[in-house]
């Protein structure tokens, strides 16, 4: 890919793309905030966020599916715009310190 996806065309090429064995981009972008507000939670940049979501999946969701059973993800990736919005709104799961490409919340780092 190369930037920010700007078509729907462009956007069904992202949601397909392989994560790893189970996980596909498409289980990532989903997120509340943005759908119940209009905002766009679209990576600016695909190919980081690519990166980022293989690197998650291969080295903690995997491991941990493998351990545990079938993990459903509701949500991974945050635009900065639905981030900056959930922290002017002070709503839930919103924080500044959250990696580039996919969040992580302050209490998972520990």
């Amino acid at each position: 890919m190369r930037g920010r996806p700007g078509s729907v065309r462009s956007l069904e090429e992202l949601g397909p793309v392989r994560l790893s064995a189970s996980f596909f981009m498409r289980d990532f972008l989903h997120s509340e905030i943005a759908d119940f507000h209009g905002i766009p939670n679209i990576p600016d940049a695909p190919d980081l966020a690519i990166a980022a979501g293989r690197r998650l999946c291969e080295e903690l969701l995997e491991p941990l599916q493998a351990t545990f059973g079938r993990l459903a993800i509701r949500s991974a990736y945050r635009a900065p715009a639905v981030s900056e919005f959930g922290i002017e709104t002070s709503l839930a799961g919103a924080v500044r310190e959250a990696p580039l490409a996919f969040g992580v919340s302050p209490a998972c780092r520990a």
